[in-house]
């Protein structure tokens, strides 16, 4: 099994990034520069040809030839390697019949648009994109900034100025059409981005129009100390925190139950979910 991680860490970097080299396989298991060469040496014995060694970038990229057999290509996959390590043990379970997960639908997110993001981000740069969103009925040329990846509402968004708008944005990863990495130096970071950098408090209470009963529930369901549940988001995050716990402000639910939630400090938070 030892073996098979090695092999899923070198294809989740090469599918992901468009290169690979010796240091995160020796800093990911704790392994010499030799012992890690021979992983790459070994799996490109049979794999031929997948991937090919570049003197300037120091690095083995991806060819044409590259079909990765050991990861399962989402970018959450990636993503909870990045932040927390997650490798896979490959251990065959016995599946349980006492619990079941309702998996929520994957959002395609293509190689070709997160390798240029990814250096650009590295490196505090610029990509040439090409974006469509659902208010325009085609994909408008962009230059943007990017700062941070973001999960929200089951989907992944790349969140940075866009030149274009004159402003911090989100962008839906799975939207881009094209993104070419630019090298131009970022001017505006995430530092300027007073949206991200701002938290804002949010109150949370049961719906009034529920019963004594029915409030107590809804107390009970998320912990709440004095009928009050507070949460801290970016103010960038506002509107999908809102979103994922089903929260409308603009227009109470018809029936108190499907509501169940109400913001009562609407006043101080409205600046944060409108341009």
């Amino acid at each position: 099994m030892e073996l098979v991680q090695r092999y899923w860490m070198l294809e989740l970097l090469a599918f992901w990034e468009g290169q690979v080299n010796t240091k995160p396989l020796m800093h990911a298991f704790n392994i010499s520069r030799q012992s890690a060469s021979a992983i790459i040496n070994k799996y490109l014995a049979s794999n031929e040809n997948s991937l090919s060694y570049d003197v300037t970038q120091k690095a083995y990229v991806v060819t044409e030839a590259f079909i990765p057999k050991f990861i399962n290509k989402t970018v959450d996959e990636y993503f909870d390697w990045q932040q927390v390590g997650k490798i896979p043990s490959f251990k065959s379970r016995e599946s349980s019949s006492s619990q079941t997960r309702i998996q929520p639908l994957p959002r395609y997110v293509d190689p070709l648009v997160m390798r240029p993001l990814l250096k650009a981000m590295k490196s505090k740069t610029a990509v040439d994109c090409e974006y469509l969103s659902v208010t325009n009925n085609a994909s408008l040329g962009r230059l943007i900034y990017p700062h941070t990846f973001v999960k929200a509402a089951n989907r992944w968004h790349v969140r940075g100025f866009c030149a274009l708008r004159n402003n911090y944005l989100d962008f839906v990863l799975s939207r881009f059409q094209s993104v070419e990495y630019d090298g131009g130096e970022a001017l505006h970071t995430e530092k300027g981005d007073v949206k991200w950098n701002t938290f804002v408090e949010l109150i949370f209470a049961p719906d009034p129009r529920l019963s004594d009963v029915q409030k107590h529930t809804i107390e009970k369901d998320f912990n709440m100390n004095d009928g009050r549940l507070t949460v801290n988001a970016r103010g960038a995050l506002v509107k999908y925190t809102l979103d994922d716990l089903q929260i409308k402000t603009k227009m109470l639910e018809a029936d108190p139950q499907a509501q169940q939630l109400v913001c009562v400090n609407y006043s101080d938070i409205k600046q944060w979910l409108y341009e």
